[in-house]
């Protein structure tokens, strides 16, 4: 098998280090097309061929899926109390004042990319969307049915 195979075929894995996911996701939509290089065929005509959203698209929307199951979890559930601190962290409200932030550039952190993902919007606003979006708290679980 030679080595332009997607992430399933028996070829060497693909390097999304090299090539960037959406360049790997358009690559595999090219060959279940049987499109060749000397065919210059458009990526986006490729995408319209397919119908398959973009794999950025999908990220963003699943990054946001779990940010909110994580918003709408227990107040006791270690993943909610840790959001919960990075939410007051980006408001203002440190959890220690004498805290001293460490030399060089701040490290891009989760919630920075789900604030670019929805257009700038504060975290502190996603995060009181995603617990309104969700079922309140005290929501009774069915009753199991027996035969």
């Amino acid at each position: 098998m030679s080595s332009q195979n997607c992430p399933r075929g028996s070829g060497p894995p693909p390097r999304p280090w090299l090539f960037g996911h959406t360049q790997v996701h358009m690559k595999c939509q090219r060959r279940i097309l049987g499109i060749r290089w000397h065919d210059f065929v458009r990526n986006s005509e490729v995408s319209l061929r397919t119908g398959l959203t973009p794999l950025s698209d999908r990220i963003t929307r699943g990054r946001s899926a779990i940010f909110g199951h994580v918003a709408r979890l227990s107040d006791n559930i270690p993943a909610h109390q840790a959001m919960l601190r990075q939410v007051e962290l980006s408001v203002g409200r440190p959890p220690d004042p004498t805290r001293k932030r460490p030399p060089g550039r701040p490290r891009t952190k989760w919630t920075d990319q789900l604030c670019r993902d929805n257009n700038n919007v504060p975290i502190a606003t996603l995060w009181r969307q995603a617990i309104g979006r969700g079922h309140s708290r005290v929501t009774p679980r069915s009753q199991p049915t027996t035969r």
